[in-house]
């Protein structure tokens, strides 16, 4: 699938790029860009996989999803049954998640010019939390359907 998102910001096209490649090579479903702004930032989720971007741009990448939802996607990744899936194995595959789309994304800016390190992920979990920026910071964020599930992938330049 090609990444058709309005404006100009490569990187943004590249993280969007990155998530359809990843659902498809990786997870076996098939992501799709959901272009309703109704509802343009998530308030909060039930599992949120997290990775710091540095760079000539300083960031946080992160995937934000409801606890159903990450257990339909892991349970793609993984060939468990949702039912199968335990916590560990959510927090586990999140991370994971969103360790392969920064690995993608990374892959598709090479050649660019810009050069990025990422560091491993981490996962933040708790039912109905939010992110809370101290000061205004510049950032996105995308919507995703696959399957059934929602998530979130959002981008804090600092």
């Amino acid at each position: 699938m090609e990444v058709k998102l309005g404006g100009n910001d490569f990187f943004q096209k590249c993280l969007a790029q990155a998530v359809f490649d990843v659902f498809e090579m990786m997870v076996g479903m098939e992501a799709n860009h959901i272009m309703d702004e109704s509802d343009d930032q998530l308030s909060e989720g039930d599992i949120t996989g997290v990775m710091i971007i540095q760079g000539d741009r300083k960031a946080m990448l992160y995937l934000t999803l409801k606890r159903n939802d990450a257990a339909e996607i892991v349970s793609y990744m993984t060939g468990m049954t949702v039912a199968e899936v335990t916590d560990e194995d959510l927090y586990d595959g999140v991370a994971e998640l969103v360790n392969m789309i920064a690995g993608r994304a990374k892959a598709l800016l090479a050649g660019t010019g810009d050069h990025y390190t990422i560091t491993p992920p981490f996962t933040i979990v708790g039912n109905g939390h939010f992110i809370v920026y101290k000061k205004e910071v510049s950032k996105f964020t995308m919507k995703f359907s696959a399957g059934e599930a929602k998530l979130y992938l959002g981008l804090t330049y600092f």
